[in-house]
């Protein structure tokens, strides 16, 4: 049965498919091809999608369920025929789809594939003994070109040209053994004159005095055919298991890829060693936009100048609109297009078909419960593809972890971030950005505990901001604030990586030094007392701090530690402040 509602197609098309079967059966609509279908029982239904009355997809929805073996083969035009046939291969296994661009012996070629493995083309011939043909089925006639009557009681030898085998004497020799055949080749002569190779068996049998054999035939390219269908089977199976473990790999670089660029990257790095023949690259999305693009690193084709990093979908002008990783973003379904050469003509395409790419996928990342995908994956094939529910399903199933992947990695970086910040906050002096003192005690316990195991010395400075109750009283405690933030600024522009600052209490602040001696911290608190008398003028006022140097002593404890630079700060005080005492 053919579906079609183009009148020119369809008499085109129609046309050719009657040299070729042997009932055909046409309708204009969804509507109409469900009711013959019902009526007349087709063996295999040719169909358009977008369709008045009722649409290709919903009859073969209908279909399906009636009659669920039965082939179906799309012929489709693009861009919302690749969506609806997506669904059909996804929802309803569909057999096969054709563009309708391509040549009419195409879809020929998928039907004759798909039925000459079947038991419609194995067929019958009842021979009797002395080599008449005492029955033969409906469709063996038909296909050799006769009717059922026609070769009634003729002789075997009108219609086979047997083959001598290495195995077997002539088929018709045979005959006249009255034994089993299990296996034999001959050319059967058609009506038209033309010659079909066919392999067989024959079983012979005594009923009622009468002899016959029963033989059974099919093409001899179906059994070459069947030989290479388990090749490709097998290759199909290891396609799918490399699938199945680039899954896994995928699922594991979510939980080890420190970055969204690191895991995409990687992704995109392991998409040829799965053995697509072709090349895969991924695009990010922004809310309506496709944003950012990553490509493998041996990549042969020019995309990255051809694939703007930013593109509107919303922007109907723009031809790019009409590639598939573009479409599938806007309409948020898989699109596949079975010849890149029926797509619009974009510099794109060129340098793909240049390339020798023949099939284009493009799949959304899905996430759940969000209405956009987080990023379109595109696959592209250097060889016709075709693509069943199982392999559909499994690319879905990881471009959505991909997706997944890359909402779990930046929540990641976001709560490390968050975990960060709040640890800050929770050791951090608000008003001044240095540490706070509690985590300044935990420090400095870690410090004694490392100095005591490994004999290296640190070094504290304990300093205290020169009259600040008085610039307190005399200004204000906001320009007290002010100026504890101002000294602070300065002096941690004046310290090592490696020191750390802390405030004490009040306008007290505390210095660690690790693996500092006396000399060396004398040297980093003369720097440091400089420099904060030399601050910028953006505080009206003077400042100046008074600075305690204590050295850590073998077994000394923490409070003895402290209890020294503070007593040193405080001679530095008496001797006029602004001073450095040791």
């Amino acid at each position: 049965m053919y579906v079609e509602d183009d009148e020119a197609i369809l008499q085109e098309t129609a046309g050719f498919l009657q040299n070729y079967v042997e009932k055909l059966y046409v309708a204009k609509n969804g509507k109409e091809g469900l009711e013959l279908f019902l009526d007349k029982g087709p063996d295999a239904v040719i169909t358009d999608f977008e369709m008045p009355v009722m649409s290709g997809l919903e009859m073969i929805k209908q279909i399906k369920k009636r009659r669920p073996e039965t082939p179906i083969f799309v012929t489709t035009s693009f861009e919302n025929d690749t969506l609806y046939l997506t669904r059909a291969i996804e929802e309803y296994g569909i057999t096969q789809y054709i563009s309708k661009k391509s040549e009419p012996n195409r879809l020929l070629e998928s039907i004759y594939d798909y039925f000459k493995n079947d038991e419609q083309f194995h067929f019958s011939l009842n021979i009797s003994s002395s080599g008449r043909v005492l029955s033969i089925d409906r469709r063996f006639a038909f296909f050799l070109g006769y009717g059922e009557e026609e070769l009634l009681l003729e002789p075997i030898e009108r219609l086979i040209e047997p083959i001598p085998h290495i195995h077997n004497r002539h088929f018709i020799k045979r005959l006249q053994d009255e034994k089993d055949i299990e296996y034999a080749h001959c050319i059967f002569r058609q009506k038209d004159g033309s010659d079909l190779l066919l392999s067989g068996s024959a079983k012979f049998s005594t009923s009622n005095g009468k002899k016959e054999f029963v033989t059974k035939w099919r093409p001899i390219d179906s059994i070459l055919r069947s030989n290479e269908e388990i090749k490709e089977r097998l290759i199909k199976e290891g396609y799918l298991k490399s699938l199945m473990k680039f899954h896994a790999e995928v699922s594991q670089d979510i939980v080890t890829a420190f970055t969204v660029e690191d895991f995409l990257k990687g992704f995109v790095e392991k998409l040829p060693a799965i053995g697509i023949n072709g090349l895969g690259f991924l695009m990010l999305m922004e809310e309506s936009a496709l944003k950012e693009t990553f490509f493998p690193s041996n990549i042969d084709i020019e995309l990255d100048s051809l694939i703007p990093d930013f593109i509107d979908l919303g922007d109907l002008k723009n031809e790019r609109l009409y590639l598939p990783c573009f479409l599938a973003a806007k309409h948020n379904q898989m699109v596949f297009v079975d010849d890149i050469s029926h797509l619009p003509e974009t510099e794109l395409k060129k340098e793909l078909v240049k390339k020798g790419i023949v099939t284009a996928i493009s799949i959304p990342m899905k996430i759940r419960l969000k209405n956009s995908p987080s990023g379109i994956l595109t696959l592209l094939f250097r060889e016709n593809h075709t693509f069943d529910k199982e392999e559909l399903e499994l690319w879905q199933d990881i471009a959505n972890t991909a997706a997944f992947g890359i909402e779990s990695i930046k929540a990641r970086i976001e709560r490390d971030e968050l975990i960060v910040k709040l640890d800050m906050m929770a050791h951090t002096d608000k008003l001044t950005g240095a540490i706070n003192r509690h985590r300044g005690m935990e420090l400095l316990e870690h410090e004694i505990k490392r100095a005591n195991r490994y004999r290296h010395p640190f070094s504290i400075i304990y300093f205290d901001i020169d009259h600040f109750k008085k610039i307190n009283d005399t200004y204000g405690h906001t320009t007290g604030d002010a100026v504890l933030v101002k000294a602070t600024q300065t002096i941690r522009k004046n310290l090592r990586a490696t020191d750390s600052l802390i405030r004490w209490g009040g306008e007290e602040f505390l210095i660690i030094l690790p693996e500092t001696s006396l000399g060396d911290a004398i040297h980093i608190a003369q720097k440091l007392r400089e420099n904060l008398e030399k601050r910028s003028s953006d505080i009206p006022l003077p400042i100046t701090a008074s600075f305690g140097i204590a050295s850590w002593k073998e077994d000394q404890t923490l409070d003895t530690l402290i209890h020294r630079a503070d007593t040193k700060m405080y001679e530095a005080k008496k001797m006029g402040r602004n001073r450095i005492a040791y």
